[in-house]
C-alpha cells in the first residue's frame, strides 16, 4: 500500500478507534455489574449464589436480545439515512427507537415483577436455588426500563460526538453499583435482594446521566413521538432480528449447557460457567464493539454507495483490530488464574480448577470471535438477512450444543469448554459456503469476498480518493480534480468550477479546522463521477462546522465575507452538511448539465456586450465600480431590510443571464444589453437616496398628499412603496455622472429599472416595443422590464441576507420580522427549463403558510410577465411555474 493510500485511510482508522472504547464499554457494562455481583455473592453470601446469578444471566441475554433488535435495526437504518444526508428520517428512527424501547422494556418489567417463580422454573433453578433466584428477579426488574433506554441513548450519543457523556454514564453506573453492593450486601446484609437492588439503581443512575443531553438545544436529534417513522418499524425489526436471534439462541444455549454441566460436572461445573459468563462479557465486549462499529459504518457507506470505504474499514478491523484481539487473548491466558481467584479464593478446589481451565481455553477464541462478529455485522449491514438469521441460529445454539453433547459424557466439563472454539470455527466456515451459494462459483476479487456486486457504487476509474494534510495538498488536489473531471468528458470551465468548489471548502478546513485546537486532524476528499454528475464528499474530524450555515453568517459590514462558500452554493446543484459519527461530512453535488448551462450563460450579457460594443461595455464597468458604495446606503433608511446591495444586483443580473439564454441573446442589440445591465444595478438605488435627493424627489411624487392619506406611515414606508419611482428620478438626475450615452438611453434605463415592480408593462406609451435611440437602434422596453421584474422576484433565498437578520429578537419592524423568517426558510432556488423550484426548510405552520402565499403572489407576477412577453414582443419565456418544496425540520 502506498504512503498516500495509507494517509487516505487515516481518517477511517482514527474514527474507528475513537468509537471503539465507547462501544466496548456499552457491551461490557452489563458484565461488569455481573462481575461485581458475582464477587460480592461469592465472598459475602455463599458460592451457590454465584450460580443463581449465572442462571439469571440467560434472562439478561433475553433483555440484550430485545435491545439488539432495536439497536441493530436502528444502527443500520440511521446509517443509511445519514449516508444519504436525510436528517429528517434519521430523527424519525431515533423517535421510533425510544418509543418502542420504552414500551417493550415496560412489558418486560411487568413480566419479571409479577411472574418471577415461573421465570425461575424456566431458567432451570432447583429447589435450593429457586427462592434466591425469585428474589433476584424481582429486585432486578426495577432497573429494566432505565437500563434498556440508556443502552439505546448511549449509541445515539456516539452519533453526536458526545463520547464524554457516555464515559461519564458508564463510570457513574459502575461506581454506584459497587458502592451500593458494598452498602447493601457487605454492610446491611440484605443478601440477594441487595445485589438486585444495587444493579437496578445503577441502571437508573446511568440513564439519569445520559438523558439530559437530549433535553438541550445542542442535540442534533430530538425526540418527538409524532416524528416516529412507524412505517419503518417492520424494516427495523427485520434488520435487527439476526443479532437478537443470536442473543436469544445464546440464552437458550445457556440453559441447555447449564443442564449438561449439572449432569456431567455438578454444581462446580455450573459455578465455573457462571463465573466465566460474568467475566467473559467484558472480553467479549471488545469483539462485539468491533462488530457494532462495522455495522454502523458499513450502513453509512452503503447509503453513500462508497465501496472503497467499505474495503478500507474491513481491512482496518482485520489488521489493527485483529492485532488487539491477539493481545487481549494473550492477556486472558496470562491472568486466567487471577480471574478464577476473583470468584473462588481456594486455588486447590475443583471449582477453581475448572474455572481456570475454562478461561485458558477461551483465550484462544478471542480472534475467532472477532472474525465471526465482523462477518455477521457486515452481512447484516449489507442486507443479507436470510443468511444472517440462519447463521445466528447455528452460531447461537447448534455450533456449541452439539459438540458439548458429544464430548461432555466422556470429558466432563472440559468437553463443554472445548465445544466453544469448535463451535466458533464451524460458524466462521458458514460464510465461505454462503459465498459459493451467492456467486455460484468461487469469488475472484476482494470485492466479491465482501459480496459487493459490480453495479454497486462507482467503478474505481470513476472515483478519485485524495488525502489532505496541508494547503499544498489542497492546491495539488484541486488540479487533480480538474483533470479527473476533464478526463470524464466534462467541459473545461465546468471542471474548473468543480476544482474551485473543492479548493474553497477543503482550504477552509485546513486553514480553520486544523488550527482550531492542538489535536492532529485528518481530511479526505472523494470525487465521484456518476451518471454524468460530479459528487464531491469532504470528510474531516475537526470540530463541528457547518459551512452551509456559515455561508449566510455575514455581518452587516462584511458583505464580501464567505464569498467562496457562497460561490460554491451558487455553482452546486446541492450542498449538504451533517456531523456524522464525529466527522464533518460535506457533500457537494454538481450537475454536468447545469454546469454546461452555467458555462454558456455565465456573464452572458456582459460578454456579449463586450463583443458587440466595447465602448458601452467600458461605460457599464465604470458605472458598476462607482455605484457599489451608493447601493449599500439603503441601510441608512432600512437597517433591518433584506439585502439590496450590489450582491442583490449581481444576483439579478445572473438570473437575467439564465432567463434570456443563448438563443434569446441573439435577438438583443448592444444598446438593449447595456440598458438591461445598468437597470439591474440601478433598480433599487431609490432605497438609499440621500436626504437632499429625498426632499427633491418626494415633492415630485406628491409626498404631502401621501402623508395626508397615510398619517401613521414613516419616511421608510413612503420610500419602500415608491422606491422604483425614486430610482427612476435618481437615474434621470445623475445620468451624466454615470456616463450614460444619451438622454434616450437614460429614459430607457429609467423605465426598465422602474419596471421591476408595479408599473403597467402593457402601457405602450411608457413601454413601447420599439423605443428609438439616436444611433438608429430600437429597444424592446416591455421585454427588458418583464425580465428584470422576474429576476428580482425570484431572489428570495436565505443567502441573500446577513445571518444576523435572522435573529428575530433584534428586529423591531413587524413586516421585516415576517419577511426575514420567510427568507431564512428558503434555502435554494433552482431554475429549470420550465420551472422555478424553491426548496425550504421550516416546521412552523404559520411561516409555511406565508411561504405558500408568497409563492402564489410570485406565480401571479410570473404569469403577468409571461403575458407581456408573449403578447407584446417576439421573445419567449420558457418558465411557466413557481413550485415550493418544504421539508419540515
Amino acid at each position: 500500500m502506498s504512503r498516500k493510500r495509507k494517509k487516505a485511510g487515516n481518517l477511517l482508522s482514527r474514527l474507528f478507534f475513537n468509537m471503539l472504547p465507547v462501544q466496548v464499554m456499552i457491551f461490557a457494562m452489563g458484565s461488569i455489574n455481573s462481575i461485581v455481583d458475582g464477587a460480592m455473592a461469592g465472598r459475602f453470601i455463599d458460592s451457590s449464589t454465584v450460580g443463581v446469578i449465572g442462571l439469571f444471566f440467560s434472562m439478561v441475554l433475553i433483555f440484550q436480545a430485545t435491545s439488539s433488535v432495536l439497536l441493530g435495526g436502528t444502527s443500520v437504518l440511521c446509517g443509511r439515512y445519514m449516508g444519504k444526508g436525510d436528517l429528517r428520517k434519521t430523527e424519525g428512527i431515533f423517535s421510533l427507537n425510544l418509543t418502542v424501547t420504552f414500551v417493550v422494556s415496560a412489558l418486560l418489567t411487568v413480566i419479571c415483577a409479577t411472574m418471577p417463580s415461573l421465570i425461575a422454573d424456566i431458567l432451570g433453578a432447583n429447589e435450593n436455588l429457586k427462592p434466591s433466584l425469585v428474589t433476584y428477579i424481582v429486585g432486578y426488574s426495577f432497573g429494566i426500563i432505565p437500563m434498556m433506554l440508556a443502552q439505546q441513548i448511549a449509541s445515539f450519543l456516539q452519533l453526536e460526538r458526545q463520547n464524554k457523556i457516555g464515559y461519564l454514564g458508564i463510570a457513574g453506573m459502575i461506581i454506584s453499583n459497587v458502592a451500593l453492593d458494598i452498602l447493601l450486601v457487605a454492610v446491611l446484609k440484605l443478601g440477594v435482594w441487595g445485589l438486585a437492588l444495587a444493579t437496578s439503581v445503577s441502571g437508573m443512575v446511568y440513564f439519569v446521566i445520559l438523558v439530559p443531553y437530549y433535553l438541550t438545544t445542542k442535540a442534533q436529534l430530538h425526540y418527538n413521538i409524532s416524528k416516529a417513522l412507524w412505517e419503518d418499524l417492520g424494516k427495523l425489526v427485520a434488520i435487527g432480528i439476526p443479532g437478537a436471534l443470536l442473543v436469544f439462541c445464546l440464552s437458550i444455549r445457556g440453559m441447555v449447557i447449564n443442564r449438561i454441566l449439572l449432569t456431567y460436572a455438578g454444581n462446580d461445573g455450573l459455578s465455573a460457567m457462571a463465573s466465566f459468563s460474568m467475566v467473559n462479557g467484558v472480553f467479549l465486549a471488545y469483539c462485539l464493539g468491533n462488530g457494532a462499529i462495522i455495522r454502523m459504518l458499513v450502513s453509512v457507506f452503503v447509503g453513500e454507495e462508497d465501496k472503497s470505504s467499505i474495503r478500507e474499514i474491513i481491512k482496518i478491523v482485520l489488521t489493527k483490530g485483529m492485532a488487539l484481539a491477539f493481545v487481549l487473548g494473550g492477556l486472558i491466558f496470562i491472568i486466567s488464574p487471577l480471574l478464577a481467584g476473583i470468584f473462588f479464593a481456594d486455588s486447590s478446589s475443583n471449582v477453581y480448577r475448572l474455572t481456570h481451565q475454562l478461561f485458558a481455553i477461551y483465550a484462544f477464541c478471542i480472534p475467532l470471535v472477532l472474525i465471526c462478529q465482523v462477518q455477521t455485522n457486515y452481512l447484516q449491514a449489507t442486507g443479507h438477512l436470510v443468511f444472517v438469521n440462519i447463521q445466528s441460529v447455528f452460531d447461537g445454539f447448534f455450533s456449541m450444543v452439539i459438540p458439548a453433547a458429544i464430548l461432555a459424557p466422556s470429558m466432563g466439563a472440559t468437553g463443554v469448554w472445548l465445544s466453544n472454539p469448535i463451535g466458533i470455527v464451524l460458524t466462521i466456515l458458514t460464510v465461505p459456503v454462503y459465498r459459493l451459494i451467492f456467486w455460484k462459483r468461487f469469488p475472484r476479487t476482494f470485492e466479491e469476498m465482501l459480496f459487493i456486486k459490480p453495479d454497486f457504487g462507482s467503478s474505481p476509474k470513476d472515483v478519485l480518493d485524495l488525502p489532505i494534510r496541508d494547503m499544498d495538498d489542497v492546491a495539488a488536489s484541486s488540479e487533480m480534480v480538474q483533470n479527473f473531471c476533464e478526463e470524464h468528458g466534462i467541459g473545461k470551465k465546468a471542471a474548473m468550477y468543480s476544482a474551485l468548489c473543492l479548493e474553497e471548502m477543503a482550504g477552509n478546513v485546513v486553514r480553520h479546522g486544523f488550527t482550531a485546537d492542538k489535536k492532529r486532524h485528518a481530511l479526505s476528499i472523494k470525487t465521484i463521477y456518476k451518471n454524468g454528475d460530479i459528487l464531491l464528499r469532504i470528510k474531516d474530524d475537526c470540530m463541528p462546522f457547518d459551512p452551509v450555515e456559515m455561508a449566510n453568517m455575514v455581518s452587516e459590514n462584511e458583505d464580501s465575507g464567505n464569498i467562496g462558500i457562497r460561490m460554491v452554493q451558487r455553482i452546486a446543484e446541492d450542498v449538504s452538511y451533517q456531523n456524522l459519527l464525529g466527522l464533518n461530512v460535506l457533500t457537494i453535488e454538481i450537475d454536468e448539465e447545469d454546469l454546461a448551462t452555467m458555462e454558456s450563460n455565465d456573464y452572458l450579457l456582459e460578454k456579449t456586450l463586450r463583443k458587440l460594443d466595447p465602448d458601452l461595455h467600458k461605460r457599464f464597468r465604470d458605472m458598476a465600480i462607482i455605484i457599489q458604495n451608493v447601493l449599500s446606503k439603503y441601510r441608512s433608511i432600512f437597517p433591518e431590510y433584506t439585502d439590496h446591495s450590489e450582491l442583490h444586483s449581481l444576483t439579478v443580473i445572473d438570473s437575467c443571464n439564465r432567463l434570456i439564454g443563448e438563443k434569446q441573446i441573439k435577438k438583443l442589440n448592444a444598446d438593449e444589453i447595456y440598458i438591461l445591465l445598468v437597470a439591474c444595478y440601478f433598480h433599487d438605488i431609490g432605497m438609499g437616496i440621500n436626504e437632499k435627493d429625498y426632499v427633491e424627489f418626494s415633492e415630485k411624487l406628491g409626498v404631502d398628499y401621501y402623508f395626508e392619506e397615510h398619517p401613521n406611515d414613516t419616511k421608510a414606508d413612503f420610500v419602500r412603496k415608491f422606491h422604483h419611482e425614486f430610482s427612476a428620478l435618481y437615474i434621470e438626475k445623475y445620468a451624466e455622472l454615470y456616463d450614460i450615452p444619451t438622454p434616450e438611453h437614460a429614459f430607457a434605463i429609467q423605465q426598465v429599472a422602474k419596471g421591476h415592480r408595479k408599473t403597467d408593462l402593457y402601457d405602450e406609451k411608457e413601454y413601447p416595443t420599439d423605443y428609438k435611440l439616436p444611433n438608429g437602434n430600437t429597444v424592446c422596453l416591455p421585454y427588458l422590464a418583464a425580465i428584470i421584474r422576474i429576476a428580482d422576484e425570484i431572489d428570495v433565498v436565505a443567502s441573500r441576507n446577513p445571518m444576523i437578520l435572522y435573529d428575530i429578537s433584534i428586529l423591531t419592524d413587524e413586516v421585516e420580522i415576517l419577511e426575514n423568517k420567510k427568507l431564512y426558510a428558503v434555502k435554494s432556488m433552482k431554475m429549470t427549463e420550465d420551472t422555478f423550484l424553491l426548496l425550504a426548510e421550516e416546521k412552523d405552520d404559520s411561516i409555511i403558510n406565508n411561504l405558500q402565499v408568497m409563492v402564489e403572489d410570485m406565480q401571479k407576477k410570473l404569469d403577468y410577465c409571461r403575458g407581456v412577453i408573449e403578447r407584446r414582443t417576439d421573445f419567449k419565456l420558457s418558465q411557466k411555474k413557481i413550485l415550493l418544496n418544504v421539508i419540515r425540520r
